[in-house]
């Protein structure tokens, strides 16, 4: 029970951290390397006390680092792929790609593009993700930032 109570209170912890107040699959993958990194070092370090710190301390460092580089992945990926689907696709026409690193299907459609009194190029969107077979859709709202990235204004289930 405490390792579920850690476990919930590091993921609040990466939130309030978050410059948006979300949590990235790079965040979840950090923990959650990081807690099965401690389990792993806690076990290797044998009967000794120090050793058993020592190996804990280990392997929260690897794990996390480990997690935290898988999860940057897939989210690079599928942020790419929405990027370009945001900046290339035309409006009502779907842009669909599938994530190796998931195994997860996707879909983005454009919905609408409109632009911002201070002329700053927004879309409405609809995108569908097929995870493991089940089908999860959503709708929101993008637009392009100063630096030519695109920032979701609002998502809706």
């Amino acid at each position: 029970m405490a390792k579920v109570i850690l476990f919930v209170f590091c993921l609040q912890l990466l939130a309030a951290c978050a410059p948006d107040g979300q949590i990235t699959k790079r965040d979840v993958g950090m923990v959650v390397g990081g807690a099965g990194g401690a389990v792993a070092g806690q076990a290797i370090g044998g009967n000794d006390p120090a050793g058993r710190v020592m190996g804990t301390i280990l392997g929260v460092i690897v794990g996390a680092a480990v997690g935290g580089y898988l999860g940057s992945l897939w989210d690079d990926y599928d942020r790419k792929q929405a990027a370009y689907a945001l900046e290339t696709g035309r409006d009502n026409k779907p842009v669909a790609w599938h994530n190796p690193n998931t195994n997860s299907e996707n879909t983005m459609t454009p919905v609408r593009t409109y632009y911002e009194p201070a002329g700053t190029p927004c879309r409405e969107f609809t995108q569908t993700i097929y995870i493991d077979g089940k089908r999860e859709t959503g709708r929101g709202t993008a637009c392009r930032q100063p630096d030519g990235t695109w920032r979701i204004t609002n998502m809706q289930q």
